[in-house]
């Protein structure tokens, strides 16, 4: 069961992870991230299209030659999936702000992506 401290721990490792100084993480380090948010999305019934997605994003960074094209496009969708499925949180509690800061720090690195 994916619990609230689970969720907020998580996200502030992503987080962490997001705000770091371009060349300070690697693509490990970010597949590293996704394959915790696959564990405990698997479980969940309604983040099937954010799993499919994050699949795609780890993938792009396990390759030996990042495509930059492809992997803004994959970081996009995941940002609107992620605001998307934010909007489903209610408005007890910090998680749907803190993934529409997820989402946007997404976006931010999608823009770093497309401009490397």
């Amino acid at each position: 069961m994916f619990t609230h401290e689970d969720a907020s721990e998580l996200l502030d490792s992503t987080m962490t992870v997001l705000d770091s100084e371009p060349g300070s993480t690697s693509p490990q380090d970010g597949a590293n991230i996704i394959d915790q948010w696959l564990t405990q999305l698997h479980q969940a019934e309604n983040a099937g299209p954010i799993a499919q997605t994050l699949e795609q994003v780890k993938e792009q960074l396990l390759k030996d030659s990042i495509n930059s094209d492809e992997l803004c496009q994959v970081l996009n969708t995941l940002a609107t999936q992620t605001s998307e499925f934010s909007t489903r949180m209610g408005s007890e509690g910090d998680m749907a702000t803190r993934l529409e800061a997820l989402s946007a720090g997404l976006k931010l690195l999608a823009g770093q992506v497309s401009h490397a």
